[in-house]
């Protein structure tokens, strides 16, 4: 399966009034999706985190058990407090072996979306190294996918968005949440759990995924928390293996060893594409009692891929004798102790035939059945068949009287035990189409059979490629209610007044429930198209607010472009003032220094000069200046 392994380049928003967080241990929420918590519970949400394990830890454990469970429950209450979140519960299972309690936890956790009806459930990514983490998942899986239209938990979960968060693997997010303002909290929380930073680093690890997870996103945001969403459909459609393979994970394999030979029978003519996926599929089944019983019917020979894990039993047919009597060649060919049927444009999930074989182990059940997820493909444009549409048509449990008017069992979801189909006899080759509806019905007619409503096979459909016998339109056919009336009528004795008074009484309840549930879904929709008027009305009032900012936001930042202009200039002027000053400065030190050196000067020059005074007044005071003085004036005169 194709996988878009880019992460989101934007982040999203998620709002939820009722929420409910499934974790294997107690700290699992905080480390993986306490950001998210942590707004969730700012916005006032009513959070449920539910721990299916005691988190009485593993081998790295020293101290006991209880002790150890019992510090890490009040570790967990400090944590959650710290987010904001108050309510919390713990199952009993030993920690490190939620995968053989897998059971007990798909019925707790029933249980939990019955009782706080969530809008939003978080759940570990089934891609996890843990075990515990990864039968979380499981276990999810387990609870959901029997739901079916009408049921308590379907109410719930139809309106329920499904997040799976990452703890210690990299998952593939296909929405991301902006935590950046919750890392305070969230760090808080992360050391709230001190018996579990003892043992390793989980606070860099917890803190630098988010960090990692913000390198798609914009500069702004510092740190994010990835999560990838899937439905509610998601988990009816799939089993959990093939769930598992389309989030990009490996699914754990548990292998069956022991039990009764199955036969497959696969019919096959020139389709080796299909018929390669075909076998594909039945070689990664869980239950390994098989063989596989490959019926060609008139069509070049079949090509079996080497090292096939099953041993294969070819029957071929020189020329094409059409489905009944290709499915009656497989039939006695087979050496098993059941039968099963896979056409060559089908497939069966790895889960699929270990179901199967589980069912029938079941003392006085003879024959059993699944359900098929109906997955329409389609050419993309590169001429490749992607799948286009995935629905679940048929789920009924076994009604015999229904099934002598209508065929609600696809033929690739049933096991038979092969001496019930020695006794019934072989499928019609009279019938062009809906032989296996009329072997149905006689078998219906011998055993009662067994359904559980879980998805373990594909019944696919390519448009347009003519593969299947009944068309793409099948109901378009002038010979399709001619064929339907050939095998009622075929069966008609019993159709008895009470069969049918039976049959009209249900088929008027369903049609009565139908038409309410279709006008609940109309009052739904009228009122969902009032709120979408109403939505629409305030975007494009709240997007010409965003029109007219936009505007005066352009204005403002041309504004801000001139006075950052200006700034600037007036920062040069600044900065060429700044410098003058301080060479004037540096001038004006100069000067003082010159001033000062000449004032030293001068002041020496004085005290020289009155040195000097102080010799002539000294000079002339004496007898001999007297002297020479009136010699002067003697000459003189």
């Amino acid at each position: 399966m194709s996988l878009d392994l880019m992460p989101p380049t934007g982040t999203t928003t998620i709002s939820a009034r009722r929420v409910l967080v499934l974790a294997a241990h107690a700290d699992d929420e905080v480390f993986g999706c306490g950001g998210l918590l942590a707004e969730l519970a700012a916005s006032g949400a009513d959070i449920l985190v539910l721990y299916l394990t005691d988190s009485s830890g593993g081998d790295e454990v020293t101290e006991g058990r209880e002790a150890y469970a019992a510090r890490r429950a009040e570790e967990a209450r400090r944590g959650l407090a710290i987010l904001g979140v108050e309510r919390h519960e713990a199952l009993a299972i030993p920690d490190g072996e939620l995968a053989s309690h897998v059971d007990t936890a798909a019925a707790a956790i029933g249980r939990a979306i019955a009782d706080h009806r969530p809008d939003l459930l978080l759940a570990l990514s089934p891609i996890e190294v843990t075990a515990d983490h990864r039968a979380t998942f499981a276990a999810l899986h387990r609870a959901v996918a029997p739901v079916r239209a009408g049921g308590e938990l379907d109410a719930v979960l139809s309106g329920c968005r499904i997040l799976l968060y990452e703890v210690n693997h990299p998952a593939y997010p296909n929405l991301l949440v902006d935590v950046g303002d919750r890392l305070g909290p969230l760090t808080a929380a992360i050391d709230a759990h001190a018996s579990q930073l003892e043992l390793h680093n989980y606070r860099e690890a917890a803190l630098g995924m988010r960090h990692f997870r913000a390198l798609s996103l914009p500069a702004s945001v510092k740190a994010a928390e990835g999560y990838r969403e899937i439905s509610p459909f998601d988990l009816v459609s799939h089993s959990a293996s093939q769930l598992v393979a389309k989030l990009g994970g490996v699914p754990d394999r548990h292998e069956l060893h022991d039990g009764p030979l199955v036969s497959v029978i696969v019919r096959t003519k020139d389709r080796p594409v299909l018929l390669a996926q075909a076998l594909a599929s039945i070689a990664a089944s869980h239950y390994r009692r098989v063989e596989v019983v490959l019926v060609n019917d008139g069509g070049s020979p079949p090509v079996i891929a080497e090292a096939y894990p099953f041993p294969v039993n070819r029957v071929e047919l020189e020329t094409n004798r059409g489905r009944a009597a290709a499915a009656n060649a497989g039939i006695a060919a087979a050496r098993g102790d059941f039968v099963c049927f896979l056409d060559d444009d089908d497939r069966m999930a790895p889960e699929h035939l270990a179901t199967l074989a589980r069912l029938v182990w079941t003392p006085g059940v003879r024959v059993a059945y699944t359900d098929a997820a109906v997955v329409v493909h389609a050419r993309d444009e590169a001429g490749a068949w992607v799948e286009v549409e995935r629905r679940l048509p048929y789920s009924r449990d076994f009604d015999p009287d229904r099934l002598l008017v209508d065929n609600y069992i696809p033929f690739n979801t049933l096991i038979i035990d092969r001496a019930l189909l020695a006794e019934v006899g072989p499928l019609d080759e009279g019938l062009e189409f809906f032989e296996d509806w009329e072997l149905l019905v006689r078998l219906a007619s011998a055993a009662p059979f067994r359904h559980l409503p879980v998805v373990t096979a594909e019944y696919r459909h390519f448009r347009g490629a003519g593969h299947h016998i009944l068309g793409d339109q099948p109901r378009r056919r002038e010979d399709f209610l001619r064929m339907k009336a050939v095998i009622i009528g075929r069966h008609g004795d019993r159709l008895g007044p009470e069969v049918l008074a039976r049959l009209v009484d249900r088929l008027r309840a369903e049609t009565v429930e139908a038409a309410e549930t279709a006008e609940a879904a109309r009052r739904d929709l009228a009122r969902a198209r009032v709120e979408h008027d109403r939505l629409t009305d305030a975007w494009h009032r709240l997007n010409g607010e965003r029109e007219s900012l936009r505007i005066e936001r352009s204005a403002n930042l041309e504004a801000i472009g001139r006075l950052e202009a200006e700034l600037a200039e007036h920062r040069r002027v600044v900065a060429e003032l700044g410098a003058e000053s301080a060479r004037l400065r540096t001038d004006d030190a100069a000067m003082r220094a010159r001033v000062a050196d000449q004032e030293g000067q001068i002041a020496r020059l004085y005290a020289e000069i009155e040195r000097l005074n102080r010799l002539v007044a000294a000079m002339e005071s004496t007898t001999a200046w007297k002297w020479h003085r009136r010699v002067e004036r003697l000459r003189g005169r």
